[in-house]
């Protein structure tokens, strides 16, 4: 009976494969250097919600869930399968939130599911190709965090997902049960894939949980932003910003809270790393407070003076930002930036989005290694060489670079 059920989810799975030609080839280049659609992801496929290279796989998330693809033929293998991500003891179609994306790395996806908000999923990518990879999701509900958890804490749709994922952590924002007070907590949760058995599956080594600084005069905290960083997590919210260690170890850094007017003032602020200069900006979206920024992964933070830059931080604010290649890059619906951060200027520099032009932007990714360069878009995926990848934007009315917004 228990292979006969293995052999139906098997069966049920394999009938999101690649509908049509299977057959991978390198995409032809054609003299244009402009963005190129790809003819694969297409019908129900088009809608995606990024892009990672894997190995020889280009692995798309979905709404349902993710396609894993091989960049060439291997003799007596699947080239191409789309998953719906399922959970066995939960019944009906699950789906995922359509307003953002979800961190991925060689090792895992981490999900919620949009009938069951209180619980993220984390699927093993070890064998991205395996049907029941698909099943094989861990569990973990808001009450094996914490007793006392109410609700996942979000962010906007530009400062990323409520999970992040470093390595074989998760870190997690989310609210407890406290009357109307909702006071905010964290959780910083060890991974680690269990091989046994048919597929490979993924295992939870350790919880920690910590209480958001709070201020004794003032009611809540609201969780604003987190990077990835070499041994754990930068986090700002709305009274604090500190680095959780991976070993567990905090160390907070205070902001002063007084305006240039002598106020004391509560904003937004967000972070960017840029990976190539080892820069991270703590950036406040209010020019009345002091912005920060760290060139030691967040173990010390200088004020930012003298500091030059071609955009305003609440313009920068509505980006979603990528690490690709070590360098940093922002996007924002079909446009595509170039961003330069160092102690004392940031520079932001439109890239040309020939092709790109109506295609809301989800992820950037190597696609056959360094050759070509494919964006993820709510209407498909679209490719070019990596050699053009940097051609500005030309502004057409001034014969410039568009330098910016």
């Amino acid at each position: 009976m228990k292979f006969s059920i293995l052999l139906i989810v098997f069966i049920s799975l394999m009938l999101f494969s690649c509908l049509g030609d299977e057959t991978e080839t390198k995409p032809i280049v054609e003299d244009e250097t402009g963005w190129i659609k790809h003819p694969f992801y297409q019908h129900d496929f088009k809608a995606m919600r990024g892009v990672f290279e894997l190995d020889n796989h280009i692995l798309t998330l979905h709404d349902f869930g993710y396609g894993a693809k091989t960049y060439h033929k291997l003799e007596d293998s699947v080239e191409a399968v789309f998953l719906n991500l399922n959970v066995a003891h939960y019944p009906g179609k699950l789906h995922k939130h359509s307003d953002r994306s979800f961190p991925i790395n060689e090792k895992y996806l981490p999900v919620s599911f949009v009938e069951l908000p209180n619980t993220i999923f984390v699927y093993s990518l070890t064998k991205p190709m395996n049907p029941v990879t698909a099943m094989g999701g861990l569990e973990i509900k808001g009450e094996d965090i914490d007793p006392e958890f109410r609700q996942f804490s979000t962010l906007g749709s530009s400062r990323g997902n409520t999970i992040s994922l470093n390595e074989d952590y998760l870190f997690l924002a989310y609210e407890v049960k406290n009357n109307n007070a909702r006071p905010l907590k964290f959780a910083l949760i060890e991974l680690k894939e269990n091989t046994e058995g048919i597929g490979v599956g993924v295992e939870v080594v350790s919880i920690q949980t910590i209480d958001a600084p709070q201020r004794e005069d003032l009611v809540g905290n609201q969780f604003l932003s987190v990077i990835s960083v070499n041994d754990g997590f930068i986090v700002t919210t709305f009274f604090s910003l500190f680095k959780w260690r991976f070993d567990g170890t905090i160390k907070e850094f205070e902001r002063d809270p007084i305006d240039r007017d002598g106020f004391e003032r509560y904003t937004t602020s967000f972070l960017i790393n840029d990976p190539n200069t080892n820069v991270i900006l703590c950036a406040e979206t209010s020019t009345f407070l002091d912005s920060y920024y760290s060139t030691d992964n967040g173990e010390t933070w200088d004020i930012l003076r003298n500091f030059v830059s071609n955009v305003d931080f609440v313009t920068l604010d509505i980006l979603n930002f990528y690490n690709f290649k070590g360098n940093l890059y922002g996007t924002y619906n079909s446009q595509i930036f170039q961003i330069s951060i160092s102690p004392n200027q940031l520079i932001v520099n439109e890239l040309d989005n020939s092709g790109l032009v109506g295609n809301k932007i989800t992820g950037i990714s190597s696609y056959h290694k360094d050759s070509l360069v494919m964006v993820s878009t709510r209407s498909g995926a679209f490719y070019k060489p990596s050699a053009d990848f940097l051609k500005p934007k030309i502004n057409d009315s001034m014969g410039l670079f568009s330098g910016g917004f």
